[in-house]
């Protein structure tokens, strides 16, 4: 009674309100003692006694953190200014350290969430390379965990380092972070737009889910600390408060999947380039490179827009590193490839846009195409032979081949011919001849005779060739124009073989096993079907096309019917439409059958599935010059992928990159890559024990990065509580309370690399997804895992701990516990006393339900949340810089009068 009467008289002489938090907990502690010792109906913790050390604050003689300070109490009694500068320092070196350490520990993430599997896939029959991570779910948990991982480790080691109390500075850094993130990044990336342009959120869904549980997030705290029970947390809230974390990353799985509401978009979910595909799968993304972009595109353009576009797509851990490195002198991400704007100039001066009728309906659509000087072939009429073999008895006395005109009907033209020898001899075996073929204005055809002499001798079969050359426009009279209006087609040589025999033939393939190289666009494979050994009369054969390890509709288009064989033709072709499907190593095979030949004729005797049946394996694969062009498309990337990798494959690179400034890059080549600057140099040699320390962290490319994960999350757990101290001793020395120390330093300090990782995500983004959206999924996070964890595991503690005297002199006489019993007979629980935290989460959900007002009118007036016109970009971040303002200076003032 008389320690209680003493420390009233002396907050009262001092001016102090006896009834505030630190006097009411003091006084609680005393009078408890006190009134429990008058009790006598249970066993009493040891009371208070003239010889017991009263508590002392951080900074005072006696009292100390669990890392500072370091000089123990010869520090605490030097000058209070003195101290309060050096603190102010350290605690912003640490910060600086927590920040390189997270760029350590980003790096593992992005190793870890990048992890491919070879799967195979049934529809399209072949392996396919999936990522083992969905982006949703990496950046609410691991990337969410990566970038807030000082503000969620604060809290648990708090509550371990303060024997399950709370106190110091946890719950209210996250909330104050929350307020910083939500309120001031915005406003940077709503400004860091270009004037004119805006960046939208395109996954919505996902971005309602998280939005909604941010809010939701902080009602519930205010929900078991003021409503259901008033300054406790019991079990089963803390719990429920953990498992709520899941719930939300299952739930935005569901929607980022479309299997809640609609499909997912099916460019969002498509796979990303990456140095782990296969060739295939090479060959696939550039084949839709040049579908998108035009089909005479270089490798190397390829390769620098497969790059751009692979940039837009970057995860949140990449921002976080470039930012970080930025900052502090690091080895600098190469950006070249990762810029948006870059990918639209480049794409811009790539591609052009040109338009073309539709049918009849004189509409037209955009195609784009490469602006590359070549040789316009462009051509009016195109003349040709029908086929490029004939034969003929050599009893019929004459062969007559046909020629065709494609393309403009109305022009007359003509055409040279000349006949050569091949076994067959002009004059002995067939009168050669030449001279102009014409072709009036809308005759499609015209025919060539020669004359085939007839001899008694037995003689081999002997071919002779007809050549087309010089073909020409015809206008007027006589006048004859030769330019590009006329061109031969593909057959423009014939084959005519004299046969003296009357045989029907021998129908069959070429040969048993055939290929066919693939190409960007369907085409109709021509497959060669000969005719042997005798032409006379009409002759058909059934044939059908099936599959094998080429699928129909996948590979190629199955078909059966008749192939029809004219007297004297020898050759004729069974037309396959082939699929456009990119290979490099895959081949398919299909299979055409040859069946039931009519007219006398055979199938021919020595081939596959003789003598019922003719079989041809045909192959699509890749040609050289694809696999050469994919090749060095791989190459350029694979360089390209090197520079621009955020993580390390050894000790040696990453205690290089920690020496040096930059680390030590000197790629003159490099288009984006500049000199150090003083900034550089300065915050290197700041940072360079931080960077020394952090490089004997595992590198990434050791057990899948998961190593580096661990070994940065011990290190992050060791600088926060450093940072936790200093912190403390920061506001004691000048005499704030950690509340207020939590919402505004430590909030800030913490999430300043945040800041700039979403200002570039902002600017290199096509959309906001990576910027606004993952600020509300980290809120929610905070919440869940930062203060549900180390809750959940205080409230299981105190359920089977041992009486504590300490609790019972902290909490059995407090008038903010009437929930837990009379003074005296209270149980042992978790006490969470809301005071000035619930009144800061009510004013930060006000300023929050504001901020998403707000960026729902950005989005329905301007088209996208952040930039917009000038004007109201500044409009928008004066607005949301206000808030945190007003945020900050009514939680400071509520926790000075709680204080």
């Amino acid at each position: 009674h008389g320690q209680f009467k003493l420390i009233l008289l002396f907050h009262t002489k001092k001016g102090v309100d006896p009834c505030s938090t630190r006097t009411r907990r003091l006084c609680g502690e005393s009078a408890g003692v006190a009134a429990a010792a008058g009790a006598g109906n249970r066993r009493l913790p040891r009371a208070m006694d003239s010889d017991e050390k009263e508590e002392k604050a951080i900074c005072e003689v006696g009292g100390g953190g669990l890392v500072l300070p370091l000089y123990g109490d010869s520090e605490q009694e030097w000058p209070k200014t003195l101290r309060a500068i050096l603190y102010l320092l350290g605690l912003a070196w640490c910060f600086m350290g927590v920040a390189i350490i997270s760029d350590v520990f980003m790096s593992g993430i992005e190793k870890v969430t990048s992890k491919k599997l070879r799967l195979w896939d049934k529809k399209k029959g072949r392996f396919y390379t999936y990522e083992v991570w969905n982006a949703t779910v990496a950046n609410l948990t691991l990337m969410a965990l990566g970038s807030s991982a000082p503000e969620i480790l604060l809290n648990v080691i708090d509550i371990f380092a303060k024997e399950f109390y709370l106190e110091g500075l946890g719950p209210s850094t996250i909330v104050g972070s929350a307020a910083f993130n939500l309120l001031m990044i915005i406003a940077v990336c709503i400004v860091a737009i270009p004037d004119g342009e805006v960046r939208y959120i395109k996954d919505v869904p996902v971005y309602a889910c998280t939005a909604t549980w941010s809010i939701f997030a902080y009602v519930w705290l205010l929900f078991i600390l003021v409503v259901i029970t008033p300054n406790v947390v019991e079990v089963w809230e803390g719990v429920l408060t953990f498992l709520f974390f899941p719930l939300l990353v299952s739930m935005a799985w569901v929607l980022d999947k479309g299997l809640l509401f609609g499909t997912p978009d099916p460019d969002h979910h498509a796979l990303r380039v990456h140095e782990e595909m296969t060739p295939d799968e090479f060959a696939e993304a550039e084949a839709q490179v040049r579908h998108d972009h035009g089909e005479h595109l270089s490798a190397e353009q390829v390769a620098r827009i497969i790059a751009a576009t692979d940039a837009s797509h970057k995860s949140r851990a990449h921002y976080r590193v470039i930012a970080t490195r930025a900052m502090f002198g690091g080895r600098r991400v190469s950006k070249e490839y990762t810029m948006q704007n870059k990918f639209k100039s480049l794409t811009k001066s790539l591609t052009t846009s040109l338009k073309f009728p539709l049918g009849s309906s004189g509409s037209a659509k955009k195609a784009k195409v490469c602006p590359i000087e070549v040789e316009d072939h462009t051509a009016d009429v195109y003349i040709s032979f029908v086929c490029e073999k004939y034969a003929v008895l050599e009893s019929a006395g004459e062969a007559t081949v046909k020629v065709i005109r494609e393309g403009d009907p109305t022009l007359p033209c003509r055409v040279w011919y000349d006949t050569s020898d091949g076994t067959a001899k002009d004059g002995k075996d067939y009168q050669g001849q030449h001279g102009w073929l014409e072709l009036k204005a809308s005759q499609s055809s015209a025919t060539i005779t020669i004359k085939v002499i007839d001899d008694a001798a037995y003689e081999e079969d002997e071919e002779f060739y007809i050549t087309l050359s010089k073909p020409q426009v015809v206008q007027g009279d006589s006048e004859i124009q030769q330019v590009l209006r006329a061109s031969l087609g593909e057959k423009s040589k014939v084959k005519v073989t004299i046969i003296d025999d009357d045989d029907p033939g021998i129908i069959g393939f070429e040969n048993d096993v055939l290929s066919v190289p693939s190409k960007h666009q369907d085409f109709e494979a021509p497959i060669l079907v000969q005719r042997r050994n005798g032409s006379c009369g009409e002759v058909t054969v059934k044939y059908k096309v099936e599959g094998d390890t080429a699928l129909p509709g996948r590979d190629f288009e199955a078909k059966e019917g008749v192939l029809k064989f004219e007297d004297k033709q020898v050759e004729a072709y069974i037309k396959v439409l082939v699929k456009a499907i990119p290979r490099y190593d895959t081949r398919d095979c299909f299979r055409i059958v040859l069946s039931e030949p009519t007219g006398n004729s055979k199938l021919d005797p020595k081939r596959d599935g003789a003598p019922e049946r003719n079989v041809a394996s045909v192959w699509i694969e890749a040609s050289m010059d694809d696999k050469e062009r994919v090749d060095k498309i791989r190459s350029i990337l694979q360089d390209r992928w090197a520079k621009s990798k955020v993580g390390h494959a050894n000790w040696a690179t990453q205690f290089k990159d920690a020496i040096f400034v930059n680390g030590g890059d000197s790629d003159e080549d490099e288009v984006n890559r500049a000199s150090p600057s003083i900034w550089d140099y300065v915050s290197h040699t700041i940072t360079l024990p931080w960077k020394l320390l952090f490089a004997l962290v595992p590198p990434t490319d050791y057990c899948g990065g998961w190593l580096c994960f661990y070994s940065a999350l011990v290190m992050i757990g060791l600088v926060t509580m450093i940072i936790g101290d200093m912190a403390s001793l920061l506001g004691c020395v000048l005499d704030i309370p950690d509340e207020i120390t939590a919402i505004t330093l430590v909030a800030l300090g913490t999430s300043l690399p945040d800041t700039f990782a979403s200002k570039t995500a902002a600017t290199q983004d096509e959309h906001a997804d990576a910027s606004v959206g993952n600020v509300t999924g980290s809120n929610s996070v905070n919440v869940f895992l930062g203060l549900g964890l180390p809750w959940m595991i205080a409230s299981i503690y105190w359920i089977g701990a041992a009486p504590q005297a300490q609790w019972d002199r902290r909490y059995q006489f407090l008038d903010n516990l009437d929930g837990l019993g009379p003074p005296g007979a209270r149980k042992q629980v978790f006490v969470v006393e809301a005071g000035s935290l619930s009144f800061s989460v009510i004013v930060f959900t006000g300023c929050a339900l504001l901020c998403l007002l707000l960026l729902y009118f950005r989005r329905r007036t301007f088209g996208g949340e952040l930039g917009g016109p000038k004007g109201a970009k500044y409009i928008s971040a004066a607005a949301l810089s206000c808030m945190w303002f007003f945020y900050i200076v009514l939680s400071s003032w509520k926790m000075l009068q709680e204080d």
